[in-house]
């Protein structure tokens, strides 16, 4: 062996002295400066399945429902999707989102404005709400979808936001729309 061999010796011993040193610094000076998961970030409240009543419907409106459905986001306004149980086609007709649950049901009556009454339109979805902003029905589509949001959710909208995308998508649009929908 020249002296080649023993001058390198040196620095492998180094190199594995260093990189593990290395990693874990990295690892602890990652942990300082990432921030701290809040604990009520942790905690997203009763997430077990919500019963519900659902609309009766026509062969043709299950249908529409199950595709909306099917196709629902996982959450909505950051609010995490719950599983429904209760009468027959709940869980094909019926979203709920959060704790308290925030539930939205497709097939519900249709609601008659007048010309003068606010409606919203939402990511191209048309919506009639209360006065107190907690139940909304849409106006524009051929299978009404109905949300009622409970008080604790401080912004109804972000939720219908994220839903109206899906029911522009899937729920078709009723030639009887509202004249403030168009």
């Amino acid at each position: 062996m020249g002296s080649g061999g023993k001058s390198r010796l040196p620095a492998v011993v180094a190199t594995v002295v260093a990189v593990p040193v290395a990693v874990v610094a990295g690892f602890l000076v990652f942990n300082a400066i990432a921030p701290a998961a809040d604990e009520s970030d942790l905690v997203q409240g009763d997430l077990s399945p919500v019963t519900v009543a659902p609309a009766e419907l026509s062969g043709e409106d299950a249908v529409v429902c199950l595709a909306l459905t099917a196709t629902a986001p996982h959450t909505a306004g950051g609010l995490e999707a719950r599983p429904v149980e209760g009468g027959e086609g709940a869980a094909e007709s019926v979203l709920a989102y959060g704790d308290p649950p925030v539930v939205a049901t497709c097939g519900v009556a249709p609601v008659a404005v007048e010309d003068t009454e606010a409606v919203f339109k939402l990511n191209g979805v048309c919506w009639f709400s209360d006065a107190e902003g907690r139940d909304w029905v849409t106006l524009d589509r051929q299978v009404p979808v109905g949300v009622s949001v409970p008080a604790e959710v401080e912004q109804p909208v972000d939720v219908l936001n994220e839903l109206s995308t899906v029911i522009a998508e899937k729920v078709p649009v009723s030639p009887d729309a509202p004249t403030g929908c168009a």
